[in-house]
């Protein structure tokens, strides 16, 4: 089948219709026991497993582009510690959306001395990798889809440029009398860098075959300054994360606490004085139309053209995303 935002073709998968019905059928399946996030995918004649699934809905397109981009990006080196899966597709369908991407066959994550160092390591590499252009958040939406720095999920706002980020910030700490201001625009002088904000056990599996390690989830991994992932360090407190951080080499930026004291107050909407610091082109939420001035391509919610985001209704009947690039 044909793919939008150059995912890696799969012409062993079904078609869009099916994989919903089969997700349909995993929580039928399921009843009240748990919610499933992700089942492997299997061919409908062999029974092998051709993809992994994930789907909800906070899953989203810009999820994916982010989780496909860095992919690209390790795949060109064959010695890194740590890889990708590719994705294969991604569409939204009845308010959820769906990832379909390579099935990486391995054991559950253990908690091992070994793993935590060899999981720091792999977090060193996915830190390095540079994001595409200075928009904040996942490619292709410039989102901050990320619980680390705000009380609720997928803040309705598209932060243009860094500037948007920075002037938020500043006068937050404004608000609350605190005499510091932070300089992400300059920490930023040399790119955007991916900030994997949730390290956990499940996120990270070695393959089976020939022992490579490989990261999983990208929903709270978005590109920012660097100072995001020093805040992030002081704000996630599982035991897995300080344990992993601690082995971590890494130079602190200088405007961490800053962005800590602040992160609590990127609440986007509701009653006055929220939004609090928004500068006021960014006010405004987000409609069906794309914003301008982006940097990073975006899309409305018709069918014929991919959704901002899953979160919001998808019109029509048939599970739908077309390119827009």
């Amino acid at each position: 089948m044909t793919t939008d935002y150059n995912f890696l073709p799969n012409p062993n998968l079904p078609s869009r219709e099916t994989i919903v019905a089969q997700v349909k059928e995993v929580w039928k399946q399921a009843a009240l026991k748990y919610t499933p996030a992700g089942f492997p995918l299997r061919d409908g004649e062999s029974g092998t497993i051709i993809a992994w699934v994930k789907y909800g809905f906070y899953v989203t397109i810009h999820e994916a582009q982010t989780q496909d981009f860095v992919a690209k990006e390790l795949a060109r080196d064959r010695s890194s510690v740590v890889q990708v899966p590719r994705v294969f597709d991604a569409f939204g369908w009845q308010h959820t959306g769906y990832i379909v991407m390579e099935y990486v066959e391995g054991d559950d994550w253990k908690r091992r001395a070994r793993d935590v160092n060899d999981v720091a390591r792999a977090v060193e590499r996915l830190m390095a990798i540079r994001g595409p252009d200075l928009t904040p958040g996942h490619i292709g939406a410039g989102y901050l889809d990320t619980l680390t720095f705000f009380w609720i999920a997928g803040p309705p706002t598209h932060y243009r440029s860094v500037e948007d980020l920075q002037t938020q910030i500043n006068i937050i700490l404004a608000f609350k009398n605190d005499i510091r201001r932070v300089d992400i625009v300059s920490e930023s002088k040399d790119g955007l860098f991916l900030c994997p904000c949730k390290i956990e056990p499940q996120q990270f599996r070695r393959r089976a075959s020939d022992g490579q390690l490989f990261a999983l989830d990208f929903r709270m991994a978005c590109f920012l300054p660097p100072s995001f992932f020093a805040a992030a360090t002081l704000m996630i407190m599982t035991d897995f994360y300080i344990r992993v951080v601690s082995k971590l080499t890494y130079n602190w930026p200088t405007d961490a606490n800053a962005i800590t004291a602040a992160s609590f107050h990127f609440i986007h909407y509701g009653p006055p004085p929220v939004p609090l610091g928004l500068p006021k082109h960014l006010k405004a939420r987000p409609k069906s139309s794309p914003s301008s001035g982006s940097t990073r391509s975006s899309s409305s919610l018709s069918v014929q053209r991919p959704p901002r985001s899953f979160l919001s209704t998808i019109t029509g009947t048939t599970p739908s995303v077309g390119a827009d690039s």
